[in-house]
Order: structure tokens, then C-alpha cells, then sequence
């Protein structure tokens, strides 16, 4: 693996000539970072794939000295989001400091698989705007057995409500009265299948709030 790092998204339309993945923003010292990070890989998609990836940087774990750097929950919804975007899950910080629940988040085996589907395929947002000014986002990736992985994030500071009504849905190309089977990959069980023109809701808490 050859990984280049630029901290721009010049990098992007380049970086497979250059490398096996390339840094596309700044370093993601805290949870404002990793957001920044997230906004940047959006439009991006069509530069990655099997071979050459984004790259939004590390994941945000303790770091030596034990300094947490995000809520547990934030550090869950980082996770889930690098899935999606198919980044390179490469960990900041001490495998001796960290917490049992953030090494839980890091060996889902689930998750993991979404992040290395081998279409190679990088997630996009088809819900919502920046998130500096959007507290809520939608992220979807095909995968490549036909099927999609969608997260679900909240950003803000409240508790928050986030639908993917008929027309997100078919964004992803699913016709109203399709019948759609879902399953929660943290939860690691199966939910009630759900047709578009009936709405997938969350209710999500603030600050890293995902589904």
C-alpha cells in the first residue's frame, strides 16, 4: 500500500496514478475534523475504487497519553461513515488505551465487510447539505450483491428526526411499493422490511446520533 498525503482534494482526480490512496483534507484532530473530512468526500466517489481510495484520515481513537478525543458514540458514527465512503480504516491513537467499547466499533465484522465490499464503490450523500450548516445527512453505498448500506447521522445539538421518504429512496433507484429487507449492522439483527412510499424514519440523539 502506497498512501500519499496531500491534505487537499487535488489529490483526488490524480491520486490512482499516483498511489494506492491519498489524503483529500486536513488532519481530523476532533469530532469538528472528522465532519470537515466527511463534507470534502462528498463528490469525490467517482475517483475511488478496487485499488485507489480517498482517503478522509485516521480513525479517532485515545491517543497515547489516554486523551479521548471523541464520545463513544461519535466515535461509532466515524466508523460507520468511513464504511460508507470505502476510506482506509487506519487507527490514530493506543490498541493499550482503548476503551472496550471502542475496540467493539472497530472489530464489527459487519461493518467491516461494507468497507471492504469488493466493488469498491465509495459512498455519496443523497440527503441533506454540509454538515456545518445541516444537522442531518443520509450517506448510501452500493454494494455488491445489488444491495445498499445507509447511514443515518446527526450532527446537531438536538435529538433529531431523519426520513428517507419515496423520493430518497428513489434516488437509489427503488420504485414506491418495492419491499425492501433491512437489517441493523450494530445491532446485528434484521428490522421490519419497509416499502418506500411508507418512509424509513430514525430518531436519532445529538452529537454523532447515527442509524
Amino acid at each position: 500500500l502506497f498512501s500519499l498525503c496531500g491534505w487537499s482534494s487535488w489529490y483526488a482526480p490524480v491520486g490512482a496514478s499516483l498511489g494506492n490512496s491519498w489524503r483529500i483534507g486536513p488532519d481530523d484532530n476532533n469530532w469538528d475534523g472528522v465532519l470537515k473530512n466527511i463534507d470534502i468526500m462528498n463528490g469525490l466517489q467517482k475517483y475511488a475504487g478496487p485499488g485507489g481510495w480517498n482517503d478522509p484520515c485516521l480513525l479517532l481513537s485515545r491517543t497515547w497519553s489516554g486523551q479521548q478525543r471523541m464520545t463513544e458514540l461519535q466515535t461509532r458514527a466515524q466508523f460507520s461513515m468511513w464504511a460508507v465512503l470505502a476510506a482506509p480504516l487506519l487507527i490514530s491513537g493506543s490498541v493499550l488505551n482503548m476503551t472496550a467499547e471502542t475496540l467493539t466499533t472497530y472489530s464489527n465484522k459487519e461493518v467491516i465487510a461494507v468497507n471492504q465490499d469488493v466493488a469498491g464503490h465509495q459512498g455519496w450523500r443523497i440527503q441533506g447539505g454540509a454538515l456545518a450548516e445541516s444537522a442531518g445527512n443520509i450517506w448510501a453505498k452500493p454494494l455488491s450483491d445489488g444491495s445498499f448500506a445507509l447511514v443515518f447521522l446527526n450532527v446537531g445539538t438536538e435529538e433529531l428526526k431523519l426520513t428517507c421518504d419515496e423520493n430518497c429512496f428513489a434516488s437509489l433507484g427503488f420504485n414506491p411499493s418495492e419491499l425492501l429487507t433491512l437489517r441493523d449492522l450494530w445491532a446485528h439483527a434484521p428490522l421490519a422490511d419497509v416499502r418506500p412510499k411508507d418512509h424509513l424514519v430514525a430518531q436519532l440523539p445529538p452529537a454523532g446520533g447515527h442509524f
